[in-house]
């Protein structure tokens, strides 16, 4: 059995493991206890603090005592901004890019401005946070009814994971299921998973990732095993043992606060809004499983008769490499990466005579999925923006991708499939809880590609073709791209050796027409990376 968390002791409340509070009569009122979520999150209940201190923080360090050396934070809307007043408030916090819980012996809130601590929460050295853990593979031997799963994984104080699961379907009445002791019985009880209607019995799983969901008030502790039960035949179908002593993180819900939601992609993205029309304006909230520099961009189609990415209307969003969410609004005028020079291309309004109509409302990282929340107006005086109606429905784009290293949306790696249609005006249901892959699930291998010596005796051809994927050119380069790359002697984006005082010829195939960015590339050789078109005009020189 393969342990990703800890076991030990330690309870793990409903609100994290328990770190400590700060001290009775702190200065500035400071009040609170702070629970431990996982090595990067705490849960700060009830905190107060007057906000009069000029210059205040969450600040964490690894002296002995509080002191200015330390870092700060960020709050509960992902900005290193000074604190205001709390009074009473429950807030979540993310640790900083690269530090975890350990990293730290103490927890303050300190003013920077007069370098007082105005309350502390100590970190024990041999503190171990709540993490997943691994409860191994389940199958049974013989295997009955092809049910098998390459790994169990305790998410949380609620959830299980089923990694790579496998059953035929076949069986009259089964479930997943959860007993006490180690082994399944009649005296168990069925668990609901996420594609659950209300007492279905399961269907085939084929290789599937499945979560499933202990009802509220109920925790992985109160079991001792987990699998797959037939109530018809009285049949164990496979089950993995819980141990007694978890320490795992506490449930929490990633489900959409917003009054309305649509599922986008399934497990990956979801779009919340609520509308305020007397006040002209709706409040988006994106969530979904990226990571770090991965975006998300929702908004209105280019079109008003089918979904449409050029000329689309789109809000993109992001955590940035500082851990801090970014937004901005954005006209795509081009099926091309934005040039910066002249805004031709999925470019910021801002680049295209244009204003930024969105305000970002706060943002953050946790357990793998980014929620971030802004603001816009349904309508606005920006020709570059799309009017938002609520009395039909309004084809819609998104899209998911990566930053590039302007600081930009990259092209796509998953985009609406087929019309997407969305009516702001009616309500809509919620959306279900979200779960960020384990860790490791998705790693992808990058396609070897070959060296290339070239000889100045033959003629060297390169010609533009597609990009390969998550297994070509971003894997390859370690860069992301833009759906187009070049080919020489048809390899993909090889390695190419030179001799110096030697000269060879090259045919490019690149296009000639920079009007048209799809079929246009230009071709330079060096040993420095980035793309031409995202260079200054200065540094293309």
């Amino acid at each position: 059995m393969y342990i990703l968390g800890a076991l030990g002791s330690a309870t793990v409340t409903e609100f994290g493991k328990l770190l400590g509070q700060f001290p009775a009569n702190s200065d500035h009122d400071v009040a609170g206890t702070i629970y431990v979520v996982d090595e990067t999150t705490i849960w700060v209940r009830g905190f107060s603090y007057d906000g009069a201190a000029p210059d205040a923080f969450f600040y964490g360090g690894d002296t002995p005592n509080p002191s200015e050396n330390g870092v700060i934070i960020p709050d509960e809307l992902g900005t290193t901004m000074k604190l205001g007043m709390y009074d009473d408030q429950n807030l979540i916090l993310t640790l900083p890019t690269g530090k975890t819980i350990t990293d730290f012996k103490w927890i303050s809130i300190w003013c920077r401005l007069v370098g007082a601590n105005f309350g502390h929460v100590d970190v024990p050295s041999d503190f171990a946070a709540p993490a997943m853990v691994s409860l191994g593979e389940l199958m049974l031997n013989p295997i009955v009814h092809g049910t098998r799963a390459d790994d169990v994984i305790v998410l949380n104080t609620r959830q299980f994971k089923f990694i790579n699961l496998e059953y035929d379907g076949r069986g009259p009445a089964a479930y997943f299921w959860v007993d006490q002791g180690t082994n399944p019985s009649t005296s168990g009880k069925r668990v609901p998973h996420e594609d659950d209607r209300g007492g279905d019995r399961l269907p085939m799983y084929d290789g599937a990732t499945v979560i499933v969901t202990l009802p509220e008030g109920e925790t992985v502790t109160d079991y001792g095993n987990i699998g797959l039960w037939c109530e018809a035949a009285r049949q164990n179908f496979g089950h993995v043992v819980i141990p007694s002593d978890l320490v795992v993180p506490p449930y929490m819900s990633n489900t959409v606060g917003s009054d309305n939601c649509k599922v986008l992609v399934e497990d990956k993205f979801h779009i919340g809004w609520t509308v305020d029309e007397a006040n002209n304006k709706i409040t988006l909230e994106f969530i979904g499983a990226v990571d770090i520099r991965e975006y998300m961009a929702f908004g209105i189609s280019g079109s008003d008769s089918e979904t449409n990415m050029v000329g689309s209307d789109v809000t993109v969003v992001f955590i940035d490499s500082d851990n801090r969410p970014k937004s901005a609004d954005y006209l795509l005028n081009a099926y091309s990466q934005c040039t910066v020079n002249n805004g031709v291309g999925a470019c910021p309004d801002i680049l295209q005579g244009g204003t930024d109509d969105v305000v970002l409302q706060g943002g953050f990282i946790r357990n793998g999925v980014t929620r971030i929340t802004v603001e816009r107006p349904l309508n606005t005086s920006d020709t570059n923006d799309k009017d938002i109606p609520l009395d039909a429905s309004t084809f819609i784009s998104w899209g998911i991708g990566d930053i590039n290293p302007t600081g930009h949306v990259s092209k796509h790696d998953i985009r609406a499939d087929g019309n997407v249609e969305v009516n702001f005006g009616t309500p809509s249901s919620k959306c279900p809880n979200l779960v960020a892959p384990r860790p490791g699930d998705g790693n992808i291998e990058a396609w070897e590609i070959e060296p290339l010596v070239l000889s100045p005796d033959e003629a060297v051809t390169a010609h533009i073709g597609p990009s390969g994927g998550a297994q070509g050119y971003k894997a390859i380069a370690d860069q992301v791209g833009w759906g187009i790359a070049w080919y020489i002697n048809g390899q993909l984006v090889p390695e190419i050796t030179v001799k110096r005082n030697y000269t060879y010829t090259f045919n490019i195939y690149g296009g000639n027409d920079d009007s048209q960015l799809a079929t246009y590339h230009p071709f330079y050789i060096q040993r420095q990376d980035g793309g031409f078109a995202q260079k200054t005009i200065k540094k293309r020189w």
